[in-house]
């Protein structure tokens, strides 16, 4: 009984912890699919739905719709660097990143929220501003 007591508490433990690291790992990625404008790989991290917005434009968009106005915005305004500001971690459900991001013309802020999708965290929403 003890033994099956500790399994139940180390698999519980190891859930929790590879949890977290995932998380890390989903917003580096993240940061380097956006760093290197590879929508792509990008729009793997996306949610069925997005909400979308690019300077003063906004819309909620497919996956697919969304990979492409974001390959046309990118096309424009290539990333040069890209550096962390903020990442609200306290929810296990929901997560929201702050970012700045250079391109050779300007400095823009760019944020997105991450939430919970079965095993994975999924964009719901993405800003470029």
């Amino acid at each position: 009984m003890r033994k099956a007591g500790l399994l139940l508490s180390f698999i519980l433990w190891a859930t929790i912890s590879g949890s977290a690291c995932t998380l890390g790992d989903v917003v580096d990625d993240i940061m380097t699919h956006l760093k290197n404008a590879d929508t792509k790989e990008l729009s793997g991290y996306f949610s069925s739905s997005v909400s979308i917005t690019l300077l003063k434009d906004e819309g909620v968009y497919s996956k697919v719709q969304a990979e492409i106005i974001l390959k046309e915005f990118f096309n424009r305004n290539r990333p040069k660097e890209i550096s962390a500001v903020q990442k609200l971690d306290s929810n296990p459900n929901f997560r929201y990143v702050v970012l700045n991001m250079r391109t050779e013309e300007r400095s823009l802020r760019v944020s997105f929220k991450l939430v919970a999708e079965a095993d994975s965290f999924k964009i719901t929403e993405l800003r470029i501003e």
